[in-house]
């Protein structure tokens, strides 16, 4: 029968090689890509709802979206009411298009989809239309970087907290570029 001694460093050994295995699987691949997320999940750019992709990066994303059609202020309320609809499509295209709306109606009403909206699929759709929105319009005041940070600190999906880890970077540079 073995000793309780040879068991308890078994055990600690196992404990010791699992956690390295955890460590050496969610650090970065190379020193050039620190600042990127190992992966993240990719946003769908369309009104149809589908499950996030890992394995892109900021890099593969464009710097500057394609601007697309500005939403009109009678539109906004209604684009508003829609993120909380129980139509995933119609939630998605709502979210999507508050992209092109005004900041100050459109950051409000992202951030709550932040909070409660599907983690797969709205929160992602958020987190790309604030980006665009950071993009498109810049961000002097620093609120949608702000929103951003909020979803990385109080997400309870990592694939959220990893999108809005390389968006906010990406707007990071994008920002320092254009000063």
């Amino acid at each position: 029968m073995a000793q309780p001694s040879v068991i308890v460093v078994s055990l600690a050994l196992v404990g010791i090689l699992g956690g390295l295995a955890y460590m050496h699987a969610s650090r970065d691949d190379d020193s050039a890509t620190r600042n990127e997320p190992k992966a993240i999940a990719a946003v769908p750019t369309t009104a149809e709802p589908t499950v996030p992709v890992t394995g892109s990066s900021p890099a593969e994303t464009p710097a500057q979206p394609a601007p697309a059609a500005p939403t009109t202020s009678t539109d906004v309320p209604r684009l508003i009411a829609d993120t909380q609809s129980n139509d995933a499509k119609t939630r998605a295209a709502a979210i999507e298009a508050l992209s092109n709306a005004p900041k100050s109606q459109a950051i409000p009403a992202l951030k709550r989809v932040l909070e409660s909206g599907e983690p797969q699929i709205d929160r992602q759709i958020a987190l790309r239309s604030l980006h665009i929105l950071a993009l498109n319009d810049g961000d002097d005041s620093g609120t949608i970087r702000d929103t951003i940070r909020y979803a990385m600190y109080h997400s309870d999906d990592e694939g959220v907290t990893q999108s809005a880890q390389a968006f906010l970077e990406d707007i990071e540079a994008a920002l320092a570029e254009r000063k």
